[in-house]
């Protein structure tokens, strides 16, 4: 719900300078509990990681509705600071829960499955993932699209919605069952050996000398970064109702895509893993060079022709860059998968897997609260930004990454991973 959410659009430009503010403190905190979070799930475990986690979300989205409530009371030109210190604290506190959230998520979806599933696992997560934000955008632009193209996908009960389904996210966190209980469908068991902060802390320190976690490093901090743009400048081109319209169909297009890439290429069983992770190489350096292509051309077209785009009244005009958008969406969800496929490659050991999963989303973050951070209080005013130069920004650290993927494939990437000794799991012995 939080992605429904966070892609709504602001009611003026001051609510969307302080939306941008606070996602840079969220991103900043998440990066840094990301971290720290992998060794912090290894003690404590996922199901108080999740819990804790949840809380973050309920109380970033009363942070916004308060700002909602501040615009629509007239307020958009002179929200008040404490309204403004509300919304930033609530985003510092939202990355340090989403940092705990994402660990346990991360250790889930890459130690459960077999070797074989990997994808699969985290394709699956990425579905219903992103099926809470294809319900948010849903019933956020049913209540908008009665108001014409310049309604919003925003109201009272819609807020509401958000934060009660986001506080039940923290009770239901409480089902999870620890990893020790965990047996895969190869018969081995999710072993959770002792550890202690001393060992975690120093464990997380030593990611940021292994190579195979340096090789993925600018990819990972590049796979959120995109998002400043996606949400901002290129929805500003779409009308309220159309940019709700848009924004269904881009979460869609994340399931689908994820379930595409992760179920029936990288885990594809008629090739060996190397192969497969070849294959999901050519497919995003493909998706890579066309989408972006798509994009800029767009972009350059835009820029010289400013026009809202509204599906109810001019649908042919829309229909180009809503099927851009859907692309951006695909190339988001193939990223994600891509980049945690690779990941869960290198290794079967939960303890270890944990770590990296943190690692992954700690920079991440970095990358994220970096680009809100630089259009929410560096790039601001008559120093903001123009549209274009922000599309430059999110396509080059993208195209970049795609050479270390196939560098990281070819270096790191094997058809078996044999960590056995290091993780300890031992095979359940048949009952006799």
């Amino acid at each position: 719900m939080f992605n429904a959410l966070n892609a709504l659009p602001a009611a003026g430009p001051s609510a969307q300078l302080i939306k941008n503010q606070q996602n840079a403190a969220l991103y900043l905190c998440f990066a840094i509990m990301g971290i720290l979070a992998g060794g912090l799930n290894n003690i404590l475990g996922p199901r108080i990681l999740a819990c804790i986690g949840g809380t973050g979300y309920a109380v970033y989205a009363a942070a916004q509705y308060n700002i909602f409530k501040k615009t629509d009371e007239g307020a958009s030109n002179d929200i008040p600071e404490s309204a403004n210190a509300f919304s930033v604290f609530s985003g510092a506190y939202l990355g340090i829960c989403a940092g705990m959230l994402w660990a346990a998520q991360g250790q889930i979806c890459l130690t459960y499955p077999t070797e074989s599933q990997k994808g699969t696992f985290f394709a699956t997560f990425w579905v219903i993932f992103n099926l809470g934000a294809v319900l948010g955008n849903t019933i956020g632009t049913a209540l908008a699209w009665g108001a014409g193209p310049s309604g919003y996908a925003m109201n009272d009960a819609l807020y509401l919605v958000f934060i009660v389904l986001m506080a039940c996210g923290c009770v239901v966190a409480l089902l999870i069952q620890p990893p020790g209980t965990i047996i895969r469908e190869d018969q081995t068991q999710v072993e959770t050996p002792p550890t202690n902060i001393l060992r975690e802390f120093v464990e997380v320190l030593k990611l940021f000398a292994n190579p195979a976690m340096l090789t993925l490093l600018l990819p990972c901090l590049a796979s959120n970064w995109f998002y400043t743009y996606q949400f901002t400048p290129f929805a500003a081109y779409f009308s309220g109702r159309s940019d709700g319209l848009k924004a269904i169909f881009y979460w869609l297009a994340q399931a689908i895509g994820a379930w595409v890439l992760g179920n029936m290429f990288l885990d594809n069983t008629k090739y060996a893993r190397t192969t497969r992770a070849w294959i999901g190489f050519y497919i995003m350096l493909g998706c890579t060079l066309v989408f972006f292509a798509g994009g800029a051309a767009f972009q350059y077209y835009a820029a010289a022709n400013n026009s809202s785009l509204d599906a109810g009244t001019n649908f042919g005009s829309f229909f180009g860059p809503f099927l851009l958008y859907i692309c951006y969406g695909l190339y988001d969800a193939f990223f994600q998968v891509y980049t945690n496929y690779l990941i869960g490659a290198i290794s079967n050991d939960s303890e270890t897997l944990s770590r990296y999963a943190g690692f992954y989303k700690g920079t991440q973050s970095a990358g994220s609260g970096i680009s809100w951070a630089l259009t929410g209080f560096a790039f601001t005013g008559d120093n903001a930004m123009t549209p274009t130069t922000q599309f430059w920004v999110m396509a080059v650290p993208c195209l970049a990454s795609v050479f270390l993927f196939a560098l990281y494939t070819k270096l790191f990437v094997k058809d078996t991973t044999n960590d056995s000794i290091e993780s300890g799991e031992a095979k359940i012995e048949e009952e006799t």
